[in-house]
């Protein structure tokens, strides 16, 4: 189904992770303690709800604008049916079911800067990110470290019948995953100290087990 996988399929394969590499890059970017204080610099008080907000609208449009452009490659490389499909239809749920608990344990608003925005609506001066009052250690953020990363390695990597542009997606989605993971760990460290510690070594990074 789709087609043989040829040289020039696995040429416009290397050119699609090519184009998922650079958003990842211009992603991150975005997301460095330069650029925020650029924004804060430009903006003063609005940064807060302006830059998560902004950070979101751009992650979006510039992920649409990868979408229209990467190769169309249709090659199926599995496709599982049966008991087997249901098994990993119920993989991909449980991790779009981690991702959401994760948003509602970290308040996916504050996340998005929505609720920063209604705040300055209203007349309220926005509050501004503070790790030691952000830091969650409870609901899916106590089941593991990075919930919102690993549903979305879970759903990635689960899907029943991944085609070559699926699949060249998938590797890209997983590895910046982890990437970022080892990222946000070392900022987290630097940040909390001896309180990031302790919950390193009471809640595990990706893969649970129980509590001894």
């Amino acid at each position: 189904m789709g087609g043989p996988i040829t040289p020039e399929a696995l040429a416009d394969a290397a050119y699609a992770f090519g184009l998922w590499t650079g958003w990842g890059v211009l992603h991150s970017v975005l997301a460095t303690r330069r650029v925020k204080a650029a924004v804060e610099l430009v903006a003063g008080p609005l940064r807060f709800p302006l830059y998560p907000l902004g950070y979101t609208v751009i992650s979006l449009w510039t992920f649409y604008l990868v979408v229209q452009k990467e190769p169309d490659l249709p090659q199926m490389l599995w496709f599982v049916q049966g008991a087997a499909s249901y098994a990993l239809y119920a993989v991909q749920a449980a991790g779009l079911g981690l991702l959401a608990w994760a948003a509602f344990t970290v308040d996916g608003l504050a996340f998005l800067g929505l609720r920063q925005l209604v705040q300055l609506l209203r007349g309220h001066p926005p509050q501004a990110a503070d790790p030691e009052r952000d830091f969650r250690t409870t609901g899916a953020y106590g089941f593991v470290r990075h919930p919102m990363h690993l549903g979305g390695i879970l759903f990635l990597t689960c899907q029943p019948h991944m085609t070559l542009q699926a699949l060249v997606f998938a590797v890209f989605g997983c590895l910046y995953i982890v990437l970022g993971s080892l990222l946000e760990e070392r900022r987290m460290a630097w940040a909390l100290g001896e309180r990031w510690e302790a919950y390193c070594r009471r809640v595990p990074m990706f893969i649970p087990w129980p509590s001894p």
